[in-house]
């Protein structure tokens, strides 16, 4: 019997993105995906995307994304199993949290630096007309944090990430893409919390072929633990791959 495929899936830019974002000639037929908190629209799949999240479906859709869980409920998908939070929060199948995962997060933290107090001197002097700026949590635990431009569409946050790169403290990780500017501990990451939840699923099901799909470079720690990887040919992901290819005329 065929075992049917686990897809490690995430979200935003992968399988839907905002109406901006959208390629040109696919307004027609697009399909709402997610609401921002007062229920306004927010993303959009194209005929394209919706088709190819059916063909998915012929598997598991496990969504793997930097929305929080409370986020990640507007958006017109599968909820449980799920990772939020750039891995600060699995869901488990039956939709209640992973208590194991959850106080591995708070032992970890315990013994680094406090991300408030990193989050509070890389904002400090932060002109707030320009760069709006927040803690990330999940479950009552602080755990990251976003910089985000309010002047152009994250033009500005190469600059931004260039003058802040010199505070970082040793471990942290920085991801920008788009308008997100992300700096995250090290102990927190979509990998981290993947290669767990690949770790039970392989206990059960250990023939089962999982593939990671994601856009952006950060994804790829995720789905580099993943027997199959995909990437939309016009992500960030993609666009540095080919960026210099000789194969490509």
């Amino acid at each position: 019997m065929t075992a049917a495929p686990i897809i490690l899936a995430d979200l935003d830019d992968t399988l839907f993105q905002t109406a901006r974002k959208c390629p040109d000639g696919s307004a027609e037929g697009l399909r709402l995906m997610s609401r921002l908190a007062d229920g306004s629209p927010s993303g959009y799949a194209t005929r394209r995307q919706e088709h190819m999240l059916s063909w998915l479906r012929i598997g598991q859709v496990i969504p793997v994304t930097a929305r929080s869980r409370d986020v990640l409920a507007r958006v017109d998908i599968e909820q449980a199993p799920a990772i939020c939070g750039n891995g600060g929060c699995i869901i488990d199948a039956d939709g209640g949290i992973d208590a194991a995962w959850h106080d591995r997060l708070l032992a970890d933290a315990r013994k680094a630096e406090a991300v408030e107090e990193v989050y509070a001197a890389l904002t400090d002097g932060l002109d707030r007309s320009a760069f709006r700026h927040w803690l990330a949590a999940e479950n009552g635990q602080t755990q990251y944090f976003y910089i985000k431009s309010e002047r152009d569409h994250g033009e500005s946050l190469v600059d931004v990430e260039r003058d802040l790169a010199g505070r970082l403290p040793a471990g942290w990780r920085v991801h920008r893409n788009g308008n997100n500017l992300a700096y995250l501990p090290g102990w927190l990451s979509k990998r981290h919390a993947v290669k767990y939840l690949i770790d039970r699923l392989r206990e059960a099901h250990p023939d089962t072929p999982v593939i990671g799909m994601g856009d952006s470079q950060s994804d790829v720690g995720f789905m580099d633990l993943c027997d199959f990887a995909m990437t939309p040919t016009q992500s960030q992901l993609w666009k540095s791959q080919v960026r210099d290819n000789v194969w490509i005329d």
